[in-house]
């Protein structure tokens, strides 16, 4: 079938087509969000504990399991992308959030402050933190460098 032959011999449905697809444009343009920069939102967060003078083992045990406990409670937290890293002295606990939630700096506020709540209740003294880093800067600059 020949689109050139058919289009020429049906003048209506080519200029119907063209019309169609010259509102749908307009109409694409005008309702586009207009931003410099993409908002582009990261699921993703970190729990840092510093814990000085704490060997490894000391801090995985009194410090890290406990924040990791808290953590998994929360319907919100993805578990198993969530990862935990202890070393001398300190605890980072990388946390995923799943694709459901919808508003991060709730989450990241109420999380920060029940953090504390357990800090107060439960950690050993000495603690520093823990601290919850959701601000990971413009994503659109690490991007362009990238």
């Amino acid at each position: 079938m020949n689109f050139v032959k058919k289009s020429l011999k049906y003048p209506q449905v080519t200029l119907s087509i063209l019309a169609l697809t010259f509102l749908v444009g307009v109409y694409s343009l005008m309702a586009m969000p207009r931003r410099e920069d993409a908002k582009i939102q990261i699921r993703v967060g970190q729990v840092i504990a510093l814990y000085p003078g704490a060997n490894a083992l000391q801090v995985e045990e009194q410090v890290t399991r406990k924040l990791e406990q808290h953590l998994f409670q929360y319907a919100e937290v993805r578990k198993e992308k969530t990862t935990s890293v202890t070393s001398d002295g300190m605890a980072v606990i990388t946390v995923w959030l799943n694709n459901d939630v919808k508003n991060f700096d709730t989450f990241w506020s109420k999380l920060n402050h029940q953090l504390n709540v357990l800090k107060a209740l439960s950690l050993p003294q000495g603690v520093y933190g823990p601290i919850v880093n959701s601000e990971f800067g413009d994503t659109e600059a690490l991007m362009i460098a990238i």
